[in-house]
């Protein structure tokens, strides 16, 4: 239990702190931490949302089962709950005071929520889940919400809050797309690399457009 806890904050850690490096403005670790927190505490609640499912997520064969377990189940629930736990760490903090910290916030409830699913699979799985899990899996999460964070972020800075609905959509679009591949078999690791890829170029241009608007301000 000890060597899944320590592989898995401090490979969270570590991406929290690679990403909250491109905010010029850094934001205060007290809050990051709080968005840690409700990240992890965010995990309940979509246990709870996927538990009617959980013997199809075991063993989905059905192609159509597959397609709305990856999208409405696991991508929709999880995308949610994450990027709800970061407004409610942060979405009223006085910090919140550019568009980049969206951003910022949603990856940080992301790693809280990545160490929590992490440590449940290392403990089901063994150790050697941990290197899939503290890499790919992490990214992917940290990825979803990093382009979810970003609609919270123009959210927070106009009248529309169509913004956060976009925010959600996307995330649980792509999220679901990469649980689509992996339960249904259809991806090499080299797709899930290019994959992987691909999603961080778009994550790393939201950030350098949420960065502009930012200065902007």
């Amino acid at each position: 239990m000890l060597p899944a806890f320590a592989a898995s904050v401090l490979s969270g850690l570590f991406w929290l702190w690679y990403f909250n490096r491109y905010d010029q403005q850094r934001e205060p670790w007290p809050l990051l931490g709080k968005c840690v927190l409700w990240g992890a505490l965010a995990v309940l609640p979509a246990l709870i949302w996927e538990a009617p499912f959980r013997g199809l997520l075991q063993s989905p064969r059905v192609l159509t089962t597959q397609i709305l377990l990856s999208f409405l189940v696991v991508g929709l629930g999880e995308e949610a709950f994450k990027l709800l736990a970061a407004y409610l760490a942060a979405g009223l903090s006085p910090e919140f005071n550019q568009p980049i910290d969206g951003i910022i916030y949603a990856i940080a409830a992301a790693v809280g929520f990545s160490i929590v699913e992490n440590i449940l699979y290392i403990r089901a799985f063994g150790l050697l889940a941990a290197p899939f899990r503290g890499s790919i899996a992490s990214l992917a999460h940290i990825a979803f919400s990093g382009l979810a964070g970003y609609y919270l972020g123009k959210a927070r800075f106009s009248s529309s809050k169509l913004d956060l609905l976009k925010g959600v959509g996307t995330a649980a679009f792509l999220h679901g797309l990469y649980d689509f591949l992996l339960i249904a078999h259809l991806a090499s690791p080299l797709i899930i690399a290019v994959f992987m890829i691909a999603i961080h170029y778009f994550l790393l241009n939201a950030i350098h457009k949420a960065k502009k608007a930012s200065l902007l301000r």
